[in-house]
């Protein structure tokens, strides 16, 4: 493995529009996220889906930028806001959803019937040069040092340096625990909650140094919930929209819950049973805040829902 470099494995054209997919590319994908913790799936999804996505996305994020009291990820010179995709039925895509390319990697990594738990997006708005996030992890709770979550991030556009390409730190998910991370409000020199101590980082960078996950449109990546990471400014005029997916493992028993209008109640139940996965869906009349689609504001912990097993897995 280089490790300046993400690994990507491509998905022949002629193999993506069967829908199925073969065990080589599983086993190369599970190979990367093992020993990297992230990888990329180059043409798993169709341009035309994600074109579709931005059409309706981005206009929406410039007007979500500029609501009073917008909540931005790490602060307001970050440029980060979160954006839930749209729940419209016309919109409800499952080459995004359900990528058939990402559930066989899915439950070959955590487990048969992997769980949907949470459903949104980071949307980089244009931000200043020095608008990066502190390297963080995304996890708030003492956790396995296996793999128990994954989050599948998809661009709706190239992603490059400019617009924000997430900054990743390979292999960082091999041996980190919960005390790498700042726990409580000014821990160390007013470093937010979830950055890594930067005595850490220094020494994770000479054995790896940072990269960015620069990758062009139609791809997904996959990364395992405990590597490190950083949100990068997007420098450019256009919103550059990343939908974010969060899969645990059924035996983790997740608290998550995605919040979905009721109608959608049949088209997600055939998801569930083609795509042998579960969404731990909460059934609302009608969702309200559509900067937040998908995510039910009270039950976005990615913590288990059974201490016993917080308590026995997060054991060093």
């Amino acid at each position: 493995m280089d490790p300046r470099s993400i690994s990507t494995v491509i998905i022949p054209e002629e193999i993506r529009v069967t829908g199925i997919c073969p065990q080589n590319i599983t086993a190369v994908a599970l190979k990367h996220l093992h020993e990297s913790g992230i990888v990329v799936l180059r043409n798993a999804v169709t341009a035309a889906s994600l074109d579709r996505l931005n059409t309706t996305m981005a206009p929406e994020a410039i007007r979500l930028a500029k609501i009073d009291g917008q909540h931005f990820n790490f602060g307001a010179r970050c440029g980060n806001i979160n954006q839930g995709p749209p729940l419209d039925d016309s919109l409800m895509l499952s080459d995004v959803w359900v990528n058939p390319f990402v559930l066989s990697v899915l439950a070959a990594m955590l487990g048969p019937y992997p769980v949907l738990h949470y459903a949104c997006g980071n949307t980089a708005l244009k931000a200043a040069s020095n608008g990066r996030q502190p390297v963080h992890s995304d996890i708030e709770f003492p956790h396995p040092r296996f793999p128990f979550s994954l989050v599948v991030n998809i661009p709706l556009v190239d992603m490059m340096e400019s617009n924000g390409a997430t900054e990743v730190w390979l292999g960082s998910h091999t041996a980190t625990t919960f005390d790498d991370q700042v726990q409580i409000p000014n821990q160390l020199d007013n470093l937010p909650t979830r950055a890594i101590f930067p005595a850490l980082l220094d020494q994770r960078k000479t054995l790896s140094p940072p990269v960015r996950t620069c990758v062009s449109k139609g791809s997904i990546i996959i990364r395992d919930l405990r590597l490190w990471h950083a949100g990068m400014p997007n420098l450019t005029p256009s919103p550059r929209v990343m939908l974010a997916f969060v899969w645990q493992a059924g035996w983790w028993r997740g608290n998550g819950l995605v919040r979905l209008p009721v109608e959608l109640r049949a088209k997600i139940y055939s998801w569930e049973k083609s795509s042998q996965c579960r969404i731990a869906a909460q059934w609302v009349e009608k969702v309200e805040d559509q900067q937040m689609d998908g995510v039910a504001a009270s039950s976005t912990s990615l913590a288990s829902s059974d201490l016993a097993i917080l308590a026995d897995l997060s054991q060093s």
